[in-house]
């Protein structure tokens, strides 16, 4: 009986031992496993290359906006004769260039400016009211020089094509006071008509009341507005040529739109905007480096030196550049696949 306690101990030590090897061995790898770090294991990022792409930008700036009314104003007459006709009536709107009369055949126009005509002008006079003159010849596409304020050549000239296209004579180089009549600093809209056909004219006399009423949409400019191209102000549906400086928007139609969408609350926001949209580059935020020396480049691959950059500005997650770099190679992420973010050669 003693060989048999001996052989069972003997098989007890081969098992112990024999299922000991495994666990030892999976112990091993456990440990070795968890030894190796996650970061090892990885794998580096891969250089991602992308090209500047092509954008129109429109450069859209909102600025607030308001209805400025007119106050009611009586438009008095400054010829002297007969009403041969009156062409306005209640309802109509004013502003430069319509025909408010005839006195004795010849047309009296309205014209819009800050501050009246105050005398009639000729060659070699000079002042503030020369350079409303030489506005309103400009408005109505007698003039091309510049407002200077004084009656030169060119604005004698213009006087005289004014002359001749409203029954003032011909080689007549005067602007005379009768001829015109002055509705203030915005168009009107008539109220009600002071005159009739047949009725004497007289300087000072009534001719029309104008309505109170929206006439001007006041426009408060920000400094991002952009001042070299032509822009418009959108409001709602509505784009109306916009002069940069003016400070407002004075075409009746454009007026009466505005006003209609802003509806009572009589103010609110528009949009200012590009007419002909800018063509940019454009590329991601990411491929666009800063170094030490506050240079700003691009890198077109993982060894290529940096392409020099001027950001012209971009929305959320992209940057505008020159629309020259168009199609230029650019590293997207310069930052986890190069050792050198130097801009400079």
């Amino acid at each position: 009986m003693g060989w048999l306690k001996r052989l069972s101990g003997g098989l007890g030590l081969f098992v112990a031992v024999t299922l000991l090897a495994p666990l030892t061995a999976l112990t091993v790898l456990g440990i070795r496993a968890a030894s190796q770090s996650p970061l090892e294991s990885a794998s580096l990022p891969e250089p991602l290359v992308a090209t500047v792409q092509s954008a129109n930008r429109a450069h859209e700036v909102v600025v607030a906006i308001a209805i400025e009314y007119a106050d009611p104003v009586a438009a008095t007459m400054n010829a002297s004769g007969v009403l041969t006709s009156v062409d306005i009536a209640p309802g109509a709107v004013v502003q430069t260039g319509t025909r408010v009369a005839t006195v004795n055949d010849a047309q009296v126009l309205a014209y819009v400016s800050p501050t009246p005509l105050w005398r009639d002008l000729s060659r070699g006079v000079a002042g503030p009211d020369v350079a409303v003159a030489q506005a309103l010849m400009a408005s109505l596409g007698y003039y091309s020089g510049p407002s200077d304020g004084k009656v030169g050549y060119g604005t004698e000239k213009a006087f005289k094509a004014f002359n001749a296209a409203h029954g003032y004579g011909t080689g007549n180089g005067f602007l005379a006071l009768g001829s015109l009549v002055w509705v203030g600093p915005v168009p009107v809209t008539v109220a009600s008509v002071a005159v009739a056909a047949g009725d004497p004219a007289t300087p000072g006399s009534d001719v029309f009341t104008a309505a109170s009423g929206a006439a001007a949409i006041k426009v408060t400019e920000t400094a991002s507005v952009p001042r070299d191209q032509p822009v418009s102000l959108v409001v709602g549906d509505t784009a109306t040529p916009y002069v940069v400086g003016s400070g407002r928007v004075t075409d009746p139609a454009a007026v009466a739109t505005i006003a209609a969408a802003l509806g009572a609350v009589k103010e609110g926001t528009g949009t200012i905007r590009l007419e002909t949209p800018v063509v940019v580059g454009t590329l991601p935020s990411s491929a666009v480096v800063s170094d030490e020396s506050g240079a700003t480049c691009f890198f077109p691959d993982v060894t290529g030196a940096g392409v020099a950059v001027e950001p012209l500005g971009g929305s959320l997650g992209t940057i505008d550049v020159d629309p020259s770099l168009v199609g230029r190679s650019i590293l997207i992420n310069p930052r986890e696949v190069r050792e050198d973010l130097t801009c400079g050669s």
